[in-house]
């Protein structure tokens, strides 16, 4: 059972709610009055709202967000989602020991709780772990209600911790997407969300070659660089981005906490 939720985040939960009724209210209140173009003023930008704020990952419309690294950072932070996986992290923590590079492993929470042992080995190499949903609904994530929103986020917190014994500070969302209800357990939960501003869909793409070229292109000081674990190409796709920063001279740091 996830942790209960706290009354205050209750409280901005329900305050919330209350304000995504509002635009509904008014819709009503003009289609009631006869006034069309009201009635599809709202409607219209109502729903662009929901969308932009919801399905844009760098939108901070409905709570902070941390996209980059400060802007005088000559670093990058390296970020590998989906985790952990048998198959593929001990291979992926290979890697960034050649290289001496730390990274932040956004891991989900049954995956976790599955491969307690892979938690615990990448905390001992000296890497951070980041809350990433309990159960990674990436279809349905953007349009979860505020009672299981707070099961995903406060689910997986709580298998991280007991795993670790030490409460994950960044969160995640799955695909990048976060609405309304996202914020209020983020802060009684202690989290802070971190998404990114360079990536090579290498989640969805398996030519390894093409995702480094979109990473490149992106790639730069303060970069927050989103990779994936898990996938077919995910060893090939990292060994490269590492090669291609120590190319551009860029050194790998773990974000302040």
């Amino acid at each position: 059972m996830p942790l209960p939720m706290p009354k205050r985040c209750r409280k901005e939960i329900r305050l919330a709610f209350g304000i995504s009724l509002l635009p509904g209210l008014v819709l009503v209140a003009a289609l009631m009055a006869g006034d069309d173009g009201l009635a599809a003023l709202v409607f219209f930008s109502t729903f662009g709202v929901i969308v932009i704020g919801t399905l844009v990952p760098r939108c901070a419309w409905f709570g902070s967000l941390v996209t980059s690294l400060p802007a005088s950072s000559e670093s990058v932070c390296l970020t590998i989602d989906d985790g952990p996986d048998p198959a593929h992290t001990p291979a992926l923590l290979h890697l960034l020991d050649q290289h001496q590079a730390k990274a932040l492993f956004f891991l989900i929470g049954d995956r976790a709780a599955r491969h307690p042992e892979l938690v615990r080995e990448i905390v001992r190499r000296g890497h951070l772990i980041g809350n990433h949903s309990e159960t990674h609904p990436s279809a349905t994530f953007w349009a979860l209600g505020p009672w299981r929103m707070w099961a995903e986020i406060a689910g997986c917190q709580q298998t991280l911790t007991q795993i670790t014994g030490a409460a994950p500070q960044w969160f995640r969302p799955p695909v990048g997407h976060h609405n309304l209800f996202v914020a209020a357990p983020l802060r009684a939960l202690g989290l802070r969300m971190m998404l990114w501003n360079c990536r090579g869909y290498d989640a969805v793409e398996k030519d390894a070659a093409l995702v480094l070229r979109r990473i490149e292109k992106g790639i730069g000081p303060g970069a927050i660089l989103l990779l994936h674990d898990a996938t077919p190409i995910c060893e090939e796709v990292l060994r490269s981005s590492l090669a291609l920063l120590q190319k551009k001279g860029l050194h790998v740091q773990l974000p302040a906490c």
